[in-house]
């Protein structure tokens, strides 16, 4: 007898743990409505997102020549822009991508 309460104790238990695990339910969405392109003179790069929540960056590949390298603009928040701009050793934007983090 002893044995099956502690069986249940352990069951109530383990189904309060489960009960009180925060789930998918209430987690934030993520960013929506995500656009980014290039800047004035593909001398940078822009991102933004419209709607859930979260942040965004702008992600510019840079080049001069054949050399190419990648630079990351801010996090910024939902509904602002990010900028991305390319240094003078590679001045020339010429792929534009977004990042997204909850």
């Amino acid at each position: 007898m002893k044995i099956k309460i502690i069986g249940i104790v352990t069951l109530l238990g383990a189904a309060a743990m489960v009960a009180l695990t925060p789930g998918t339910a209430n987690a934030e969405p993520w960013p929506s409505g995500c656009d980014s392109g290039f800047g004035y003179r593909y001398r940078y790069t822009w991102a933004q997102c419209t709607g859930g929540s979260g942040s965004v960056r702008a992600i510019a590949t840079c080049a001069k020549g054949s050399a190419r390298t990648t630079v990351y603009g801010p996090w910024v928040g939902i509904g602002a822009s990010s900028a991305a701009f390319c240094p003078t050793t590679h001045p020339l934007a010429v792929a534009y991508t977004y990042g997204i983090r909850q």
